[in-house]
């Protein structure tokens, strides 16, 4: 788990983009479909990762531990399982977060 990741996709949580939502929207039915998603704990094809924890109310992946909601707004982030890519670079990421910033002012 990667937290400036993490801290990304929630700061894209909160300051809505419908780019970023596009690409969220179409990770997370990728996420919802695969094994390793704690969101599929009920379903026979669960095959839980090592950071599968039941005490966690959040849908997670159990095999970075992230918080799916957030990771699928992460833009630099890939799938540790290679089902979905990153779509910028950290430095394409970062320019992205300092011109959304500029806006805000």
């Amino acid at each position: 788990m990667n937290i400036k990741h993490i801290l990304e996709g929630i700061k894209n949580s909160i300051f809505v983009n419908e780019e970023v939502e596009k690409i969220a929207q179409a990770r997370h039915a990728i996420c919802n479909a695969c094994p390793r998603s704690s969101a599929n704990k009920n379903n026979p094809m669960f095959a839980p990762g090592q950071y599968y924890s039941e005490k966690r109310p959040d849908e997670h992946c159990s095999v970075c531990a992230c918080n799916i909601h957030a990771k699928n707004r992460s833009l630099h982030t890939a799938c540790p399982e290679e089902r979905w890519s990153a779509v910028a670079t950290t430095q394409e990421a970062a320019k992205i977060a300092a011109a959304k910033e500029s806006i805000g002012k």
